[in-house]
């Protein structure tokens, strides 16, 4: 192979790209390639799979720089700390990729002929590469994910990009103009109702046949002691010159069911009072989606961190490897403690690639709450800073039960338990109704009436049942605003404690990262004098990434522990600074 196997033997280079047979032998072979043989994760064009990319980290120099030396010692292949197989072994099969691809180097068994055919080698690979690497990338372009978008975001931008485009959100807009409409239907119950009703009929009696037409108008008009005023005009003409004309004005006023203003005005203060529920739900929506989108604005913003610790410890444990490996040369290390390096290297690749799926479902989870599309990566701007003097002064009861929703709904619910009790009780007395009326006909002549009438129902349980569901329905609401009360009062206490103790925490939690971080640069230390081990180097690094790990884990659990607050107290609204009119809107 040449130049690219001296290149090898010195570990400078290394191979992009795999390219092998489908039996798993170079392309230069003359062998029929089998049909069935593909390696997992490559594509399969011509006979010849093309394996993608392995990932790279730190080798042994001692075994991957020398290939020929490892087969002169016997050894069949080695893998590398991730668990590849290293393209120039003989070993077992690459474990990521789980296929039967293996090498068939082998030492070169003189310079002048390995530098002939190496040429010859070397030209022959670019020529594959050239003729089937590129349709690959051509497929792998029109057939592949698109680029994500990077959107820069603060928490507030993010906020109102959520209340702007929520769907759940803007069908809660929807409902409120149905339940402002339904306030707006119910306040017509006092207004004038005006029917007209034409009319066209024919009259046949003893073979006479009479034609009439007329048309006839009511105008209604309650009044809020139950009572309804009603205007009547009706005119009719007749084929047989008997035309008929008639006003009416009468007055009903029920005396015990349904009268007085306590049982007529229910409606009324019924469907405003459901107005006013539907407003404070619509309040308690924007607040529940705005501790939401912080919350999972804060996860992302904790998971960036969190490959970011990642990331710094990955590149320490190679910054040890090599000093190990060092040591290994000069002969102060016994070769053994590069396996622990190896080990911990592996350890932390690992970890970093489930930082980087947490991230990646944060993203997810963000961006579906912001509305966004499925290929916008988000990039926060604010980060999980403390104050310091952010403290928590506990509110009273009293103000934090006047500013949340829950609790204004419930007394609410209560108030229209009492009005339905109250329309009850009524629905279960007679009907009692006294009635005046006055009208005039076409030729000048007025009557009056005055009435008394009584409706008295005699085995009709079914007013006693409503009544008897009012009473309990009351009951149960009392019972849930008093057990809101004290849950709400818990709450408040448990979250001022969440906010003091947090602030001590993160105290705590910065002191022990400082000193793991101190404890860890000791420790290296006394390894490059001979006075430690990489069991000692590990221990310290594995505690450094522990305690920077609980120094954000405490971090976030304060700012949750804030966001708890201002949600128990109902201030979540006041905190970011949202009108509710505006969002209505």
């Amino acid at each position: 192979h040449g130049a690219p196997i001296a290149a090898r033997r010195a570990g400078t280079l290394r191979e992009p790209w795999t390219v092998k047979g489908a039996t798993g032998r170079s392309p230069l072979a003359r062998s029929r390639p089998r049909r069935n043989a593909r390696t997992p994760g490559s594509a399969r064009m011509f006979g010849l799979a093309i394996v993608t990319p392995l990932p790279q980290v730190a080798l042994d120099s001692a075994r991957c720089g020398r290939p020929d030396a490892a087969a002169s010692r016997g050894v069949r292949g080695h893998r590398t700390m991730a668990g590849f197989e290293r393209p120039g072994s003989s070993g077992p099969p690459m474990a990521a990729l789980g296929s039967e691809v293996q090498a068939k180097d082998k030492p070169m068994a003189s310079n002048g002929s390995a530098r002939g055919f190496g040429s010859a080698a070397s030209l022959m690979q670019a020529w594959v590469l050239t003729l089937f690497l590129l349709p690959a990338s051509a497929i792998a372009d029109s057939g592949g994910t698109v680029p994500a978008t990077v959107f820069d975001l603060t928490l507030e931008d993010a906020i109102g990009r959520a209340l702007e485009r929520n769907r759940p959100l803007l069908n809660r807009r929807l409902d409120r103009e149905v339940e402002r409409f339904a306030l707006d239907v119910a306040g017509d119950r006092w207004r004038p109702r005006v029917s007209v009703s034409p009319f066209l009929r024919r009259e046949s009696a003893d073979r006479v046949v009479n034609r009439r037409a007329g048309v006839g108008a009511r105008t209604t008009l309650r009044v809020p002691t139950g009572g309804e005023f009603a205007l009547g005009w009706d005119e009719a003409l007749s084929s047989a010159f008997r035309d008929t004309r008639k006003q009416t004005l009468s007055f009903t006023q029920p005396l015990l069911k349904g009268a007085w203003p306590s049982v007529e005005t229910a409606p009324v203060r019924r469907a405003r009072m459901e107005e006013r529920i539907g407003f404070l739900a619509l309040r308690q929506a924007v607040a529940d989606l705005i501790v939401e989108v912080v919350g999972s604005y804060r996860a992302l913003v904790a998971a960036s961190r969190q490959v970011e610790i990642g990331e710094t410890a990955l590149r320490r444990a190679r910054e040890q490897l090599e000093a190990t490996r060092a040591l290994i040369r000069a002969g102060r290390v016994a070769r053994r403690e590069a396996i622990r390096s190896e080990a911990t290297v592996a350890n932390r690749a690992l970890s970093l690639a489930r930082a980087r799926n947490r991230l990646e479902a944060a993203n997810f989870r963000l961006i579906g709450l912001l509305e966004l599309g499925g290929t916008v990566r988000v990039r926060p701007l604010d980060g999980l800073t403390v104050e310091p003097g952010q403290g928590a002064p506990e509110p009273s009861l009293e103000e934090v039960l006047r500013s949340r929703a829950d609790f204004r709904q419930a007394r609410l619910r209560v108030e229209i338990a009492r009005v339905g009790l109250v329309v009850a009780r009524s629905n279960v007395l007679p009907d009692l109704s006294l009635g005046i009326e006055l009208s005039r006909d076409r030729t000048g002549r007025s009557d009056s009436l005055l009435r008394l009438d009584a409706v008295i129902p005699l085995n009709d349980r079914a007013p006693e049942l409503e009544r008897l569901r009012a009473r309990n329905a009351l009951r149960k609401a009392e019972r849930d605003l008093a057990e809101l009360r004290e849950s709400v009062g818990i709450a408040l206490r448990q979250a001022v404690n969440d906010v003091e103790v947090g602030l001590r925490l993160i105290g705590l939690a910065r002191d022990a990262s400082a000193l793991a971080r101190e404890n860890l640069a000791i420790e290296r230390n006394k390894f490059g004098q001979g006075l430690s081990s990489t069991f000692e180097v590990a221990v310290s690094e594995d505690e450094l990434v522990r305690a920077e790990q609980a120094e954000l884990d405490a971090r976030l659990a304060w700012l949750d522990a804030r966001t708890r607050l201002d949600r128990v107290s109902g201030r979540t609204l006041a905190r970011w600074g949202v009108a509710l009119k505006a969002v209505e809107e």
